[in-house]
């Protein structure tokens, strides 16, 4: 996987699923960068092309469930992570690759970095880009390894195979806690005699 998705990304081009592209970036094992853009759902109607301040006016974060990796490649090493942004701005504005299949780099698309093993994500402001910090859960880079050797699925917590959950001691109904407390609160009665029995 890794390395060789990203090199294979023009015989691949649209046959992975949106997973497997992020999951490709995740694993690439020289730095890379990836494009995301909003899906064309309806959750995402209001934040197309909205800057990061007015998306927060609307009580909104950028959420990854709503963007897809339109685009991933091997990133060249750089001493300056503004500039080399700006230049990927203009690289997908003025001269983008044959193999990209999104529109051109606008206000709302996340220019993700993965450079010495270190992922981080860039929103495409109205001037320049703004890192967000805890944009990818860190559940979810773990979710797909812990569902293969987890031994409950109540345990996908971000440690790999940390044992069953612990057994939750059941608690009886309401109803059975009602008839049990009206059999303690009744009143004593003792039986009734019988004088026949009584006489043998």
């Amino acid at each position: 996987m890794s390395q060789d998705k990203i090199e294979r990304w023009n015989e691949v081009d649209g046959n992975l699923d949106n997973s497997e592209k992020m999951q490709a970036f995740l694993d690439s094992t020289t730095d890379a960068y990836a494009i995301l853009q909003l899906r064309h759902i309806d959750e995402t109607v209001y934040e197309r092309f909205e800057s990061y301040d007015s998306l927060k006016r609307q009580g909104k974060e950028p959420d990854i469930d709503h963007y897809d990796v339109v685009y991933m490649a091997h990133l060249s090493s750089y001493t300056d992570q503004t500039a080399m942004l700006e230049g990927l701005y203009t690289k997908f504005n003025v001269d983008q690759p044959e193999d990209f299949r999104g529109h051109s780099l606008s206000v709302s698309d996340i220019v993700a970095l993965k450079t010495d093993d270190v992922v981080s994500f860039h929103y495409v402001d109205s001037i320049g880009f703004r890192e967000l910090q805890g944009f990818m859960k860190p559940e979810n880079y773990l979710k797909n390894a812990e569902m293969a050797v987890e031994d409950d699925y109540g345990m996908l917590d971000g440690i790999v195979n940390n044992g069953k959950a612990p057994v939750t001691e059941e608690r009886s109904s309401v109803l059975a806690q009602l008839k049990e407390r009206s059999a303690l609160d009744a009143p004593y009665k003792p039986a009734k005699s019988h004088p026949e029995r009584e006489m043998e």
